[in-house]
């Protein structure tokens, strides 16, 4: 039987043609999850700012409340245990107390419970006495120290009238008689003292001194009642610094 000719045109490859479809695209999932991340770090933060808020406002409302457990609880009592003269320690219970009762009759507001409580807390209270003391040493041993030593600790009294010398300098310049770390604020000044220790104290108050910018003959001293009233009255009027 004769075979069928072939067209001209299919000459060539017998296999078949390879499939001409297009081929696959990929599948847009859209943006998943990350929106519903974000939204709830969002909401998360947003939370935490107005609870942070409303914390802060209610501590700041019992200010008063914190400020009067203080006052009766260890500042009074530390106070009364000091080593202040009579006069001195006196005068700044009494001045105190009557804060105290202030507080205790919700007479004063928590703004202002706060700055007198700031204003305190930087008085060297407790240290003043204790260089009251080694003032004292000094005086009564002068051929021991520099002719100007006594007049280093009038300077550094000045200093805190001024506002510019804090408790925080009173530890730093007694840290060398202190029985403990002047991070304890109610260290106590060790019993025995050494004349080399002493000279670093007066070198420390006199380098706090030059550094705040206090004169080299203050022209009068002052005490430490006179100070705690008149940061009592100022944290009333003024709150904090």
């Amino acid at each position: 039987m004769p075979q069928p000719k072939r067209h001209p045109d299919s000459a060539g490859d017998d296999s078949l043609g390879e499939s001409t479809s297009d081929p696959p695209t990929s599948v847009d999932s859209g943006p998943g999850c990350m929106p519903a991340v974000l939204a709830t770090a969002v909401l998360a933060g947003i939370i935490g700012f107005i609870s942070c808020g409303v914390l802060t406002w209610v501590i700041f409302q019992k200010q008063d409340v914190l400020a009067l457990r203080a006052m009766r609880g260890s500042v009074i009592p530390a106070i009364e245990q000091s080593r202040l003269s009579p006069e001195e320690k006196n005068s700044t219970v009494k001045l105190l107390e009557d804060f105290a009762d202030q507080l205790e009759r919700k007479q004063v507001d928590g703004w202002q419970a706060s700055g007198v409580m700031q204003r305190l807390g930087r008085l060297p209270i407790l240290q003043w006495a204790q260089i009251r003391l080694v003032e004292t040493y000094v005086d009564e041993h002068p051929e021991q120290f520099v002719d100007d030593a006594s007049l280093q600790f009038d300077r550094i009294r000045k200093g805190v009238e001024r506002n510019d010398i804090t408790k925080f300098d009173f530890l730093h310049i007694l840290e060398p008689l202190l029985e403990v770390s002047p991070q304890g604020e109610d260290a106590s000044l060790a019993d025995d003292w050494q004349s080399r220790a002493i000279d670093e104290v007066i070198d420390r108050a006199r380098l706090v001194a030059d550094r705040s910018g206090i004169e080299a003959e203050p022209k009068s001293d002052i005490t430490i009642d006179v100070l705690v009233r008149r940061q009592v009255e100022a944290g009333i009027k003024e709150g904090t610094y």
